[in-house]
């Protein structure tokens, strides 16, 4: 078996590059407070940057030796993928971001699997890029914003989008950006430990209610921090399923809960009775590991963690270590 990460991030050269020679890479800047290094991004100040936001190939190789873990799948920071651009700014940006995380992918490809970042804000362009991230650069799928620009996933204009998704096999990672309910959580940090968990369940419920998932049946869809608040709150969905017409104007084939063995999650649960509800909730085949590598919401020691659990047995944490991911993205070994 080998140990897989799917949520794991990089910030491509050509970012680093930019602001080095114009000072930003399409409005994303570098800025310093109180002596600490952060990204001044659309709608998200990030940081603070440590070392490992730009390691190479090599150093990276290393930690991820040092940790036991075999494979990285590059995801791009979420605050890059630029929505918000107009539509040819947010190709072209994507482009570049593609373009990187496949070089780096390409210097050790059994060790890592690239995301594709695609312009949302033009869906045919976002297939077209994908298309072009997956059979000309290897991409094994695409990284996508719990939201786009305050729009849910289930709006019609994205269909199309979902089914290339589908139909080219595409594994799709969705992490939080910009969430719900920003306005009232700009203390305590409170808008990434409660407001990007609820984005998730937000495009969670809108994947299910909007019935995309009876369209495209065959997504593979996966969600980041163990799915956010779904699997606890999906009783109160099948309840209001059942007794509200709301819920059932798209004609949805089945309950709220049997699409949730249809998702994929990542471990991320920052808790051991958390992870083992999120497997006995939606089955141990549906959970894969992840550290949000490079940044501080993820465990230190992602493979430690997990192989400390108690809740867990042998075999659920074989699954959740690796080889869920390696029958996903077809690794051998």
């Amino acid at each position: 078996m080998k140990v897989v990460d799917v949520h794991s991030h990089i910030v491509p050269d050509c970012f680093w590059k930019a602001n080095a020679q114009d000072g930003n890479w399409y409005g994303a800047s570098l800025f310093v407070r109180d002596g600490i290094q952060y990204i001044n991004a659309m709608n998200r100040v990030a940081g603070p940057i440590d070392e490992k936001w730009q390691f190479t190939p090599e150093d990276r190789l290393a930690f991820m030796d040092q940790q036991g873990v075999d494979v990285h799948v590059l995801s791009v920071a979420p605050y890059l993928t630029n929505y918000h651009l107009e539509p040819g700014e947010g190709l072209a940006s994507a482009r570049e971001l593609n373009d990187g995380t496949a070089e780096f992918a390409s210097r050790r490809p059994d060790r890592f699997i690239g995301l594709a970042t695609v312009p949302m804000q033009d869906t045919a362009a976002a297939a077209e890029e994908l298309e072009r991230s997956m059979q000309e650069l290897g991409l094994a799928g695409v990284e996508l914003n719990t939201n786009m620009e305050g729009h849910n996933w289930d709006e019609e204009r994205f269909l199309p989008f979902f089914q290339a998704a589908e139909r080219l096999g595409a594994f799709v990672f969705f992490h939080p950006h910009n969430p719900a309910g920003s306005d009232r959580a700009t203390r305590y940090y409170l808008s990434n430990l409660i407001n990007f968990p609820l984005d998730t369940t937000i495009a969670i419920a809108s994947f299910i209610f909007g019935g995309v998932l009876d369209k495209c049946p065959d997504l593979k869809l996966c969600f980041a921090h163990g799915g956010g608040y779904a699997c606890f709150g999906i009783g109160r969905m099948d309840f209001g399923a059942g007794v509200r017409p709301e819920p059932k104007v798209n004609e949805i084939k089945d309950m709220p809960s049997d699409y949730l063995q249809r998702l994929y999650y990542d471990s991320i649960t920052h808790s051991d009775e958390g992870l083992k509800y999120l497997v006995d909730r939606v089955g141990v085949d549906r959970v894969m590991l992840g550290d949000d590598f490079p940044f501080d919401m993820g465990p230190t020691d992602p493979v430690g963690w997990l192989k400390s659990l108690h809740h867990l047995n042998d075999y659920e944490k074989r699954r959740i270590l690796g080889e869920n991911a390696q029958e996903v993205f077809g690794i051998e070994g």
